[in-house]
């Protein structure tokens, strides 16, 4: 019985030898966090009249998949600098579509299916960013209203 049980320290031991001497590191949220060669999933909602988010940041040269669906009826999307441009049907299915931003700079999203009165309103910023500039920051919260004093 003490045989086996020396072999199966034994095998473990040598198992915990065979694993990287460092822990793998977290991995960094945010523009940095896809390995290479790997696309980074936004999640993209088309709805009369906006894009939600209205403004997606990406990095030149990052491979970017958007998940995009519609919340009400028929949409399209359009981004002309990276040759995107898909009907985005009604229902809740999104559809993934994939591209390389190559160039940096602000280029248009646009609905290109009419979908009412509001649809020349409803655009959206895909903002490319260079590979060593830093995310924009968010804007600061609206500030409250002051409270109205009572007599």
């Amino acid at each position: 019985m003490r045989h086996r049980s020396l072999r199966s320290s034994l095998v473990g031991a040598v198992c915990l030898l065979a694993l990287p001497a460092t822990p793998a590191a977290p991995r960094p949220h945010g523009l940095a966090a896809q390995a290479e060669g790997e696309s980074r999933t936004i999640e993209v909602v088309a709805r009369r009249f906006a894009f939600e988010p209205a403004e997606i940041q990406v990095a030149v040269g990052e491979r970017v998949r958007l998940l995009v669906r519609s919340a009400d009826g028929l949409h399209g999307i359009e981004i002309k600098k990276v040759k995107v441009s898909k009907e985005i049907p009604r229902g809740n299915k999104p559809v993934a579509i994939e591209f390389t931003a190559d160039e940096a700079g602000r280029f248009p999203i646009l609905c290109s299916e009419y979908c009412g009165d509001g649809h020349d309103d409803m655009k959206g910023t895909l903002v490319v960013l260079a590979k060593d500039a830093a995310p924009a920051p968010a804007p600061p919260p609206a500030p409250a209203d002051p409270p109205v004093p009572q007599n």
